[in-house]
């Protein structure tokens, strides 16, 4: 067997860094060992670094690929507005040439009229603030192309600034800091008036009208609205330019990213949301925790009684996630509850396998189902008759789940409630 062994041979050793790789070639000649080579190869580092604070490089990189997105369909929504307001005599007219060019060549249109449609000089006041204060003040003769081209171009600074929106459904912060905090200033500072019309007369007075946060539906969907009513515009016309200006791409579906359950290889997990997996998770969690009082001589499961002392903490609205400690709170008398890590503790102390810093979720949909429908609200059912064909349904609350996983907006959530679920408020 020792025949098979080489008495010389050499040896290579590697030390693996973060940034560099050492590595040294040794002759190993019986007991003896002789370098033969050494070296080490450095390489740029994974992270960037600016004063001594790393970032991440994709970080960056995704930052401006974002922005060029968001200018990309600035101008995709620009062009159709345009489009509109051109084939509704609303605008100097455009042609499909233009806009293509301006699309893809990035050439703006440069038509003469149309420059001077949305040009502005401060020197004699010609602002969009001033037409989209003037259309909600003086009623305009929609068979003039001049007063259709003030519309035009207050429908055109729009377009340009439409305020902020979330994506995210209440129940979450929509917006946090300055933006919520200048929201709520400007629609208490306008009072009556549409946002239009309170920035002129902040432009009249040299004020600031820039760098504020406005919101989309709250100030600039109102002024709209106000306008088609104030100058009785066309109800196809304002249809199509609604959605031109105020169309938003609707979130890319995250469902692919959800894994493959591990029983039925051909299907998807659970989502989290789902009452029924919230239940799974708080169960698993429970009959998973031991306990050791003074009365037991090694730790043990929680017995019945203490299990259902500690059920309604998961079921709280206010707190989705919370620290194991308020469990041992509600099984422990206060100041007595340990962390069982040291076996040579004195045995009066209560002891626990988790720490009192573990975090625990809880059931935040199955809490606010329960304050809506009650305990027993999986095994809820609404009637009601659909429009189209006029037959009875049921609705579950599988259905009503859904309806929360998939709508994103507030007002969808509440005309599904008000018309599906006849509710109130």
């Amino acid at each position: 067997m020792h025949a098979l062994i080489p008495k010389k041979m050499k040896i290579l050793g590697l030390d693996l860094g973060t940034n560099s790789i050492g590595w040294a070639v040794v002759d190993n000649e019986g007991a003896e060992m002789h370098l033969v080579k050494k070296g080490v190869r450095i390489f740029q580092e994974g992270v960037k670094i600016e004063k001594g604070i790393e970032g991440s490089k994709a970080a960056e990189r995704t930052g401006y690929r974002s922005a060029r997105r968001i200018k990309y369909r600035r101008k995709l929504r620009k062009i159709e507005t345009l489009k509109i307001l051109s084939d509704y005599g609303y605008c100097p007219k455009l042609t499909e040439e233009e806009l293509r060019d301006w699309r893809y060549k990035k050439i703006y249109p440069q038509n003469s009229d149309f420059k001077d449609w949305w040009k502005t000089d401060d020197n004699v006041s010609v602002t969009p603030y001033f037409f989209r204060s003037l259309v909600v003040t003086e009623r305009l003769d929609l068979t003039k192309e001049r007063d259709r081209f003030i519309i035009g171009r207050a429908f055109y600074h729009m377009v340009q600034r439409r305020g902020f929106l979330s994506n995210r459904l209440a129940g979450t912060k929509e917006s946090d800091g300055a933006v919520k905090k200048s929201i709520d200033e400007i629609s208490k500072a306008k009072a009556n008036l549409t946002s239009g019309q309170y920035f002129y007369q902040k432009y009249l007075k040299g004020e600031k009208i820039r760098d504020v946060y406005t919101h989309r539906e709250k100030h600039y969907l109102e002024e709209f609205n106000r306008i088609c009513e104030f100058q009785k515009l066309p109800e196809e016309f304002s249809e199509k330019i609604r959605k031109a200006i105020f169309y938003q791409r609707p979130l890319k579906s995250q469902k692919g990213l959800v894994g493959k359950c591990v029983f039925e290889k051909n299907k998807p997990r659970c989502p989290v949301s789902r009452p029924e997996f919230e239940e799974y998770r708080m169960l698993s969690f429970i009959n998973n925790i031991k306990i050791k009082t003074p009365d037991d001589e090694k730790l043990r499961f929680l017995n019945i009684e203490e299990k259902r002392k500690i059920k309604p903490l998961f079921y709280r609205k206010s707190k989705e996630h919370f620290n194991f400690e308020d469990i041992a709170k509600q099984l422990a008398p206060k100041k007595q509850y340990r962390f069982y890590k040291d076996r040579n503790r004195n045995s009066e102390d209560w002891l626990f396998n988790y720490s009192m810093k573990t975090t625990v979720s809880g059931c935040p949909v199955s809490a606010r189902f329960r304050e809506l429908f009650g305990e027993d609200f999986m095994h809820v059912k609404f009637n009601y008759v659909r429009e189209k064909d006029n037959k009875q349904s049921v609705i579950d609350i599988s259905d009503i789940w859904h309806v929360l996983f998939r709508f994103n907006t507030d007002q969808k959530l509440s005309d599904f409630a008000r018309k599906r679920l006849n509710l109130e408020g």
